[in-house]
């Protein structure tokens, strides 16, 4: 082109290089024009593989059925307009006409949405309706879960993976976690929103009934002072649900500055799955029902037939072993070598039935295990034990009652007695240990029932519970005064 217009035209150098480059151009792009068209066509009649209707049917849906794109449209076509050169009366068409079938699609979609709700709530309420007039359907209603939380809707976020809620994936952590530790199996946790409650509250129910509640914050993260933080950080005062303790709520900007502080932070999922963890291992006798009981018996007796054969319904009805797994586990002790638990009380059974006594033989053969729980990082058991004159004074009055043994001490002795247990377990406890009091075995369940409602949080072992290899480190010596030694 360029030596066409210089040498046979005439045409100067440059004038020449302008006509004949653009042309060039220009041609070049036209002839991309059918490629891209044949490329266009083949991916979509690739991609509409998967649908059962006609190419014409599918390409109308996809670009009329969302005003989204032709707002889109329309919006560059009036760009396109807009600048200079390109002709603006039939661009300022194509965006009016396409921007005003955008906005029909959008009311026509609107409208159908609110008739498809308005069909809906119809369609539930004659459901309602229905299922009112049929007494059986009435029969949903008696289900009570054995065990659910209930949060605020200001909670519901933790909850829902894509916001990186992460509490429904805990509580199924924590049934495999209280399997391990506890030995049962814990029925499904429902979590559901209930709008009644405060909405940064949380409510946990066993078998429908509250039995405990907490306040969680979503946004912020829980601070606690474990005693070795010194200086104070800055948020919202708080209680530790679980335990009680003194915290704070601190925003996620702070925690690295209250982690160096040597503050303890966790997240609010962490708060209510902790809390739930503690309740459930407080309530464990509660939950432990007679098809659990049946479940874990079926389990053994797949590799221990002629012991279940043995124990029930020979010796035991499934109602004793329930009672004296759930006296376990009120204290507690994991039920979940339940071979050694079966064959300690058949050894016994034949002599008495009571649950009570049958549930101290089984805690003597489970003594290594218990003794393991408590044992300090060094591996010795630190304990406060009872005065021998108060140990012969408890056991000269222990009486059997309905609820199971009970001491008949003088007026005051019993509440003096229960401060002098209170102040050493407070010693111990502020020297880092687990309150543990041991004392002789016929009066250990006596002072277990004593204590349970005061002091819920003492332990309470016998002698014979104690493994032979642990080294037992007596810290405190309870004495009850008026008690000659």
């Amino acid at each position: 082109g360029l030596t066409i217009g210089v040498l046979q035209l005439g045409m100067p150098v440059m004038t020449a290089l302008g006509n004949y480059t653009l042309l060039t151009v220009g041609d070049g792009l036209i002839s991309q024009i059918p490629a891209l068209l044949i490329s266009t066509a083949t991916g979509i009649i690739v991609t509409r593989s998967g649908s059962d209707s006609n190419l014409g049917h599918d390409i109308g849906n996809q670009v009329f059925g969302s005003p989204r794109a032709l707002y889109m449209v329309a919006g560059v076509l009036t760009m396109l307009a807009i600048i200079p050169g390109l002709p603006k009366f039939p661009l300022f068409v194509m965006a009016t006409a396409l921007g005003g079938l955008a906005f029909a699609i959008q009311r026509r979609t609107k409208n159908a949405g609110i008739a498809t709700e308005a069909a809906e709530q119809a369609s539930a309420l004659q459901q309602a309706t229905a299922s009112a007039s049929e007494p059986e359907n009435v029969r949903q209603f008696l289900k009570v879960d054995p065990m659910e939380i209930e949060i605020g809707y200001m909670l519901i976020p933790l909850t829902d993976a894509e916001q990186d809620g992460t509490l429904l994936g805990r509580v199924t952590v924590i049934r495999r976690q209280m399997a391990l530790e506890l030995g049962i199996i814990l029925p499904t946790i429902r979590v559901r929103d209930n709008a009644q409650i405060d909405p940064n509250s949380y409510v946990i129910k066993l078998r429908g009934v509250q039995v405990a509640t907490g306040e969680v914050r979503p946004n912020r993260l829980m601070a606690m002072n474990p005693g070795i933080a010194e200086q104070e950080i800055d948020g919202i005062p708080a209680i530790e649900p679980a335990f009680g303790l003194p915290a704070i709520w601190i925003t996620p900007d702070e925690q690295e500055r209250a982690e160096m502080l040597g503050y303890t932070v966790v997240d609010p999922a962490s708060v209510i799955t902790t809390h739930l963890s503690e309740v459930i291992r407080s309530s464990a006798a509660s939950i432990l029902s007679r098809q659990d009981v049946q479940a874990l018996l079926d389990h053994v007796k797949e590799e221990n037939p002629a012991l279940i054969n043995e124990v029930v319904p020979d010796l035991l009805s499934l109602g004793d072993v329930q009672r004296v797994l759930q006296n376990l586990l009120r204290e507690r002790v994991s039920v979940r070598d339940l071979v050694t638990i079966l064959e300690a009380i058949a050894d016994q059974a034949r002599i008495t039935k009571d649950p009570d006594m049958l549930a101290e033989h089984a805690r003597a053969s489970l003594g290594r295990h218990t003794t393991s729980q408590y044992a300090a990082e060094d591996g010795r058991l630190h304990v406060m034990t009872l005065a021998p004159a108060l140990q012969h004074e408890l056991a000269r009055t222990m009486v059997a009652t309905e609820r199971g043994p009970s001491f008949q001490l003088e007026p005051g002795q019993g509440q003096q007695l229960m401060k002098a247990v209170r102040e050493a377990m407070e010693r111990m406890a502020s020297s880092g240990y687990q309150p543990v009091l041991l004392c002789p075995a016929r009066i250990r369940l006596g002072v277990r029932r004593f204590t349970e409602l005061s002091l819920s949080s003492l332990v309470v072992m016998a002698y014979s519970e104690v493994s032979p290899n642990v080294q037992v480190v007596a810290m405190e010596m309870v004495s009850l005064p008026g008690v000659d030694a």
